[in-house]
């Protein structure tokens, strides 16, 4: 994105209420590549019945399009910033992931669904990215605590501390995480690396 899009984008930005409408929506093979296969189901079905095998799976979950914006649009704030205009735009990105998780929480029938640990990652992500630290702890702990399995959750939970310089609990979360999956290359690895 060049710098004429990005300052039109800031300017379209300050003057819209809802980020809502600024999610970035995915659209190419290499956008979809990088998310779960509901998000191409529901996008870009192919086959045409592909999205009725999903549907039932992520029934529940409300507005699974606006999670899968959410995901787009968290990755490609990933890309910047390198300068002014540019960290102004990932604000603005950050934020909408936040208003569009917002929507499937208050929308959703199924609090309860297997998505919403990865739904609160999300969200620890986006806060932790903004500089959020206790929004960004409680998002990521929700994330373990919907499912004590869930090891990308330990995961994010243990670097983020390890990034805090807190390598104390960075330690404690992967010890916790591994209680419940102790075959987790993942987490074994990390546990190797904090310990060294």
């Amino acid at each position: 994105m060049n710098k004429k899009h990005i300052m039109a984008f800031v300017f379209i930005a300050f003057s819209i209420t809802s980020f809502n409408s600024l999610a970035i929506f995915p659209k190419t093979d290499k956008d979809f590549s990088l998310l779960p296969p509901y998000c191409k189901a529901f996008f870009k079905p192919d086959p045409p019945n592909e999205w009725d095998r999903w549907s039932k799976r992520v029934s529940g979950i409300g507005g699974i399009h606006h999670f899968c914006a959410a995901m787009h649009s968290y990755n490609h704030s990933l890309h910047f910033p390198s300068n002014e205009e540019e960290r102004t735009y990932k604000l603005f990105m950050l934020k909408t992931v936040l208003n569009e998780v917002k929507y499937v929480e208050e929308h959703s029938t199924n609090k309860r669904h297997a998505l919403f640990p990865a739904i609160y990652l999300l969200k620890a992500k986006a806060y932790a990215e903004l500089g959020k630290t206790s929004d960004a702890l409680v998002y990521f702990n929700k994330s373990i605590t919907g499912n004590k399995k869930f090891v990308r959750g330990y995961l994010a939970l243990a670097k983020y501390y390890k990034k805090l310089g807190n390598k104390k609990k960075a330690i404690e979360t992967v010890e916790q995480g591994l209680k419940y999956k102790p075959s987790s290359k993942g987490l074994n690895r990390l546990k190797k690396e904090l310990l060294e």
